[in-house]
């Protein structure tokens, strides 16, 4: 029995290789021997047709997946040879994306421009510059906030008033401009500036970012080139300030020489500021005629001491719903409104031989938007802020001594109330400087002191000395 179970078993088995061995032979034989790896198809080559001697094949080695970064710049360029990119990507781009390199004789250094970069194309360029201000002040009188002030007291201070990192220059073309500035003694609001010039059409270019936008002239100049220790009390007042923007404008409009224009639209918000809003933004135009030429009216000395030159430029900006009380600064309104604002502005810059002058004129008017916090939490009526109507004028003066390096100059300001129902007080005030420049603005001293009045009979106020060392490289 047993035995006949074997039978059956290895019959099984005979039939099944006499049937198979037929259909592996045909299989072995027809592989194509240039499909396997170069190792398989060397070893297949060499074997004789007619031995049975096996040989032994070594595996083939890994190859690499299709997600192996060290292999896809070969199949990019196995994909290009299929399909070329270039005809379908856009003239010049590939050039411009491709590297540029700098040689020795484009990195330079200037003075108060900072270490410049530039590509041996002239299409990329950075300049680094940096700039502190080290600022000692001495005070008698009501200076500050009111709850840290007495009568009579004498306090100093010193301190880094500012420190500057700049970066700007161009970047695919010269007529594509940035411009990045960060402070970071500012523990709030450490970037300043960040913004975008676009210049290919010279009477229409385009701003965006955040920057100062174009109200009074005082306040765009920068804090490097003033004639004083610092900018007037009107500005303090009056001024816009820096704000997420955009404006078209023109540095020399019909290029003739002799106009600048600004028309922009800005976020309300102020600086730093980015958070949804209720459409309450700022609408702006700027315009100014310089009927002698475009000359440096954007920095408040004389250096240059040629012939007359004179800047006259005006300006207006109606901010919608601002929920400070001087626009995009101040203190907030208590019951939480806002308040709609017209600004006006007007000034002059001139410069001959070494004399300077700066005048400027603001006007604010407007109306309060109440807001719902009218009752404080103990049920008491909480006090309507009037709108902060006013208008201000400062003159300032300076002139620089033929050949040295010392400046006198003299600044007068004058704040007004024009209604009876604004929460602006009167203020007056008086400067006197004394300027060394060791080399223009880069370096320079400066000391200047300030008498301020805040009442009508001159007898309240304060008197400041300040001096400060700047130095910008």
């Amino acid at each position: 029995m047993i035995q006949a179970h074997l039978n059956r078993y290895a019959l099984v088995a005979l039939t099944f290789l006499v049937w198979a061995s037929p259909a592996f032979a045909q299989e072995e034989a027809t592989a194509p021997v240039e499909d396997g790896p170069e190792e398989q198809q060397e070893a297949l080559e060499g074997e004789p047709s007619g031995g049975t001697e096996v040989i032994e094949v070594p595996p083939p080695e890994p190859t690499a997946s299709e997600s192996d970064p060290s292999q896809e710049t070969d199949q990019e360029a196995e994909v290009e040879s299929r399909v070329p990119g270039e005809q379908l990507r856009p003239e010049g781009e590939d050039e411009m994306m491709a590297g540029h390199p700098v040689d020795r004789g484009d990195i330079s250094f200037k003075p108060g421009k900072g270490v410049e970069i530039n590509s041996a194309d002239d299409d990329f360029q950075l300049r680094i510059r940096v700039r502190v201000q080290f600022l000692y002040t001495l005070a008698d009188g009501d200076v500050g906030p009111l709850a840290l002030d007495e009568d009579d007291e004498l306090r100093q201070d010193f301190r880094i008033r500012r420190a500057r990192f700049i970066f700007q220059g161009h970047a695919f073309g010269k007529n594509n401009k940035y411009k990045l500035e960060v402070d970071p003694l500012r523990s709030d609001n450490v970037v300043l500036d960040y913004y975008l010039d676009f210049t290919q059409n010279k009477n229409v270019s385009v701003r965006v970012g955040q920057y100062k936008i174009s109200s009074n002239r005082q306040r765009v100049i920068s804090s490097g080139n003033l004639q004083m220790v610092d900018r007037s009390r009107v500005n303090a007042e009056f001024t816009l300030d820096r704000d997420m923007s955009i404006d078209i404008r023109s540095n020399d409009f019909l290029e003739k020489n002799k106009m600048r224009y600004v028309i922009g639209i800005s976020s309300g918000n102020g600086l730093n500021r980015f958070e949804f809003s209720d459409f309450g933004m700022v609408y702006l135009i700027r315009i100014e005629y310089l009927p002698l030429g475009i000359f440096q009216d954007y920095t408040e000395v004389d250096f240059e001491r040629t012939g007359p030159r004179i800047s006259i430029a005006a300006g207006y900006a109606f901010f919608q719903n601002a929920d400070r009380d001087r626009g995009m600064i101040g203190a907030p309104f208590p019951d939480e409104g806002t308040a709609n604002y017209n600004f006006a502005y007007a000034d002059v810059m001139f410069k001959a031989r070494g004399f300077s002058a700066l005048t400027e004129f603001a006007l604010r008017s407007g109306t309060r938007n109440v807001g719902p916090n009218t009752i404080d939490p103990d049920g008491n009526p909480i006090p309507i802020v009037a709108p902060r109507n006013g208008l201000g004028w400062m003159l300032q003066a300076g002139y620089l001594i033929p050949n040295t390096r010392f400046e006198f100059s003299g600044r007068g300001s004058i704040i007004r109330k024009i209604t009876s129902d604004t929460s602006l007080p009167n203020g007056y005030g008086a400067t006197f400087a004394l300027s060394y420049y060791f080399f223009r603005h880069p370096m320079k001293i400066q000391a200047d002191v300030s008498q301020i009045w805040d009442e009508e009979n001159f007898t309240e106020g304060s008197t400041v000395l300040r001096i400060q060392l700047q130095a910008s490289l």
